[in-house]
C-alpha cells in the first residue's frame, strides 16, 4: 500500500508549527540551541541533567504524543527523551525542527542477532533499513536510509563502536527467526524501533542526523539457541551517556 503520492500538492492537515502555537504563545517558547540529544532509552536524561546541573530549558516539549522535559547542556546542546518508537520519533523530531533545531545525535538500544555482538558493544549505523510505516508517509517508497555523514564520522570516532547496519521495525513480536535471517543476509546486525525514522524525517526536514547504539539483548540464533533476557547493566548504559555527551560537544 502506498502512503505519499507524487501528484500530492496539498498541505498537511496539522503542522508542527500549528500545533505547537495552539499549545503555547509564542513569549512561552525559549530559543532553542541547535543541536540536540534524544535519548530512546530510559536513565539518559536523568543521568546528564544530575551530573552537569543542567537547567530546565522547556518544561514540556509542545509536541503531538505526551510531552516531556528539555534540558539546557549549554547554549548550543539541549537534550531530551525521544519517545518509543517511530511515529513518536517523527513527532519530535518535526517539533524540535520547527523549534529551531538543526542536528540530531539519537542515543538506543538494539537487540543483536549476530554472534560477533556482545551485550554492551556500541555501534554507529552507516544505514538503517526501514521496516516501520512511518518512513512511508515522508517517501514514496524507501528500502533504506542513510545518517549525515560528518555526525555519523564523529560519533564513530569517538564513540569507539563499529560501523554495521540495523533495521528499525515496529512489530515488536513479529521478529521471526526467518526474518532476522533475511536481515542478517543484508548485512544487518540488530533491530531497534526508531532509527530509520530519525534518519529518513530528518533528512526530509534538512536535519542532519546520526545514531548511536548499544546492544541491550542478544537474539536467540535459532529455537534451540538460549532464550532471549535482558542482560544490559547501570555501568553500560552511563558509559554510553557519557560518550553522548562527548559527542554532542564535538558536533559544535
Amino acid at each position: 500500500m502506498q502512503w505519499k503520492y507524487g501528484q500530492d500538492t496539498t498541505k498537511p492537515v496539522l503542522t508542527a508549527i500549528e500545533h505547537i502555537n495552539s499549545m503555547h504563545h509564542c513569549a512561552d517558547i525559549p530559543k532553542f540551541p541547535d543541536t540536540a540529544i534524544l535519548f530512546f532509552m530510559h536513565s539518559g536524561v536523568d543521568y546528564l541533567a544530575q551530573k552537569n546541573h543542567c537547567p530546565l530549558l522547556m518544561e514540556k516539549l509542545p509536541r503531538f504524543l505526551q510531552g516531556c522535559p528539555v534540558y539546557s547542556l549549554s547554549e548550543r546542546i539541549c537534550f531530551l527523551d525521544g519517545g518509543r518508537g517511530a511515529p513518536q520519533a517523527a513527532d519530535t523530531i518535526e517539533t524540535l525542527s520547527a523549534l529551531g533545531v538543526k542536528k540530531i545525535l539519537s542515543v538506543g538500544m538494539f537487540g543483536a542477532f549476530d554472534t560477533r555482538f556482545d551485550v554492551g558493544d556500541i555501534i554507529v549505523p552507516p544505514k538503517a533499513f526501514s521496516e516501520e510505516g512511518t518512513s512511508l508517509h515522508y517517501y514514496e517508497s524507501i528500502e533504506y536510509i542513510k545518517p549525515d555523514e560528518n555526525i555519523r564520522d564523529i560519533a564513530l570516532s569517538l564513540s569507539k563502536g563499529s560501523s554495521y547496519p540495523i533495521v528499525s521495525t515496529d512489530a515488536v513480536y513479529r521478529q521471526t527467526f526467518y526474518k532476522e535471517q533475511l536481515w542478517r543476509e543484508k548485512g544487518a546486525v540488530g533491530v531497534d524501533m526508531e532509527t530509520s525514522a530519525i534518519f529518513s524525517v530528518s533528512r526530509f526536514l534538512k536535519l542532519k542526523a546520526a545514531a548511536m547504539l548499544i546492544s541491550s539483548d542478544i537474539h536467540p540464533e535459532n529455537e534451540h539457541s538460549p532464550k532471549w533476557e535482558w542482560r544490559i547493566t547501570k555501568e553500560m548504559r552511563c558509559n554510553l551517556f557519557e560518550k553522548a555527551q562527548l559527542i554532542a560537544e564535538a558536533m559544535q
